[in-house]
């Protein structure tokens, strides 16, 4: 937890804001005063609707209860908060909408995809795209006002090049060398001697492997693709491709500038076409500052800054 504000009277009748960034990894919130004074952010664990709606709610509350703490409020401040949400597999509605009716003790609160919140965070004035690129993988084009989303779909339908991805394809690489159909390689051994060289270890693994699970074993496969390793630099010549054909569709989109985000973007960054990587800017904002985004239009009119 971290943020505090100082010299500023509370006054119980303060609206406070509040967003939250929730990806299968962790769950962040950063809360303010609508006058834009800071109080606190707090990170907790997943808050992926689609791996548990039970778990995603306690972990977003947790985090809001947090980053109010962090500045000297407490739980009895729920009700005083504004919180817009991004988070992963807010795109299904029938999720979406079990989410929300599972029990909130904020005042009011919004929800949509991670992916946009962190488009809004990105280009503030309204123009250009993002690429996720971390446990998940997901691409926002943000034109005329109107948010158009590509892929985003979740680890068992989409999420090529993401963290998951490449861990699972690290496995599955690494069984096929283990049975010597493929030539054995440095990353196959390093993964194969986690499970005890015992493949059925792995299956075991997989029976309850969240893609945060796999996507611990996505570092392994740069590390060894620096080194040199021929199944690693395959894995990551595959990703790379489908990560490049959803930024070409950005483009097609209308997008004329892209920010890449998650903790996979700069490992990503080096290995772009020229025509690609001329199109890459730095974001303005974080996710978080887009959920705040977010949160501001759920105010009254009168309450606006």
């Amino acid at each position: 937890m971290s943020g505090s504000y100082e010299g500023r009277r509370i006054d119980s009748q303060d609206i406070i804001l509040v967003g939250v960034d929730g990806g299968g990894t962790r769950c962040r919130a950063r809360a303010r005063f609508v006058d834009g004074t800071p109080i606190g952010e707090c990170i907790t664990g997943t808050a992926n609707i689609l791996a548990g709606i039970d778990a995603a709610r306690d972990n977003i509350i947790a985090a809001v209860e947090g980053a109010l703490v962090a500045g000297g409020l407490s739980a009895a401040d729920l009700g005083r908060c504004h919180v817009g949400m991004g988070l992963a597999a807010a795109n299904i509605p029938d999720l979406a909408e079990r989410f929300l009716a599972s029990g909130f003790p904020f005042a009011r609160t919004a929800l949509e995809m991670d992916a946009w919140i962190a488009c809004r965070g990105a280009h503030p004035e309204g123009n250009g795209a993002i690429a996720i690129l971390g446990t998940g993988t997901a691409y926002v084009v943000q034109t005329g006002g109107a948010f158009v989303t590509v892929g985003g779909w979740g680890f068992q339908l989409g999420d090529q090049g993401s963290g998951a991805w490449l861990g699972h394809q690290a496995l599955r690489q690494s069984a096929l060398a283990h049975d010597g159909v493929i030539p054995a390689t440095s990353l196959s051994e390093s993964l194969l001697a986690r499970f005890d060289h015992k493949p059925d270890q792995i299956v075991t693994f997989c029976k309850t492997a969240l893609p945060r699970d796999y996507g611990d074993f996505a570092p392994l496969v740069f590390e060894h693709a620096k080194a040199g390793d021929a199944m690693a630099e395959a894995i990551l010549a595959r990703a790379t491709l489908d990560i490049e054909a959803s930024l070409n569709r950005l483009v097609e989109l209308g997008a004329a500038r892209i920010s890449l985000l998650g903790g996979l973007a700069p490992l990503y960054a080096t290995r772009l076409s020229p025509e690609i990587a001329a199109r890459i800017v730095a974001p303005a904002g974080d996710p978080l500052e887009g959920a705040l985004v977010l949160a501001a239009t759920l105010l009254p009119v009168e309450a606006n800054p």
